[in-house]
């Protein structure tokens, strides 16, 4: 990067290839230059740095879980007093069915989500469930099924 300083800040042109990539990061390094202003070479450079940053984790195709029968499972954990947070955020974390896992304030410590084929919806939902209660330091669980999703997206504003 640019400028990068110590609190891992960005410059305005790591922003704008940022915004470009999450866009589509399909796109060649030619073209992103194009749309921010830059040189190929300056672009390539930027995101390599990015990347070895870990600004930039990965590129994936992002799929509309609906279209292909998938389900959310939301999870809201209390984890016991004498246990650690993190570690049991790590082992949920491990599940293949896992999308994310965010430690939080208040009555409960973690929320999480997970997704279940709509097919095996109920059987998949009830193994999550069980496979979560079944983790020691676990005090409660409380778990909703997504009906409906409003809006769902992984893109940062930069």
């Amino acid at each position: 990067m640019g400028k990068i300083d110590k609190k891992n800040q960005m410059d305005k042109l790591d922003k704008k290839i940022l915004r470009v990539l999450q866009e589509d990061a399909r796109l060649s390094y030619t073209k992103i230059a194009k749309h921010v202003g830059s040189s190929t070479a300056t672009v390539s450079d930027r995101v390599r740095k990015l990347q070895e940053y870990g600004i930039i984790k990965g590129y994936s195709v992002v799929l509309n879980a609906s279209k292909i029968g998938v389900t959310t499972l939301i999870a809201i954990i209390c984890v016991k007093p004498s246990f650690s947070v993190a570690e049991i955020g790590e082992t949920i974390a491990g599940l293949k069915e896992t999308c994310c896992v965010h430690n939080i304030t208040g009555d409960f410590d973690l929320i999480v989500s997970f997704k279940c084929f709509s097919s095996t919806e109920r059987e998949e939902c009830v193994s999550i469930i069980d496979r979560i209660n079944r983790i020691d330091g676990i005090e409660r669980v409380n778990t909703y099924m997504v009906l409906n999703t409003i809006k769902e997206e992984s893109q940062i504003g930069l």
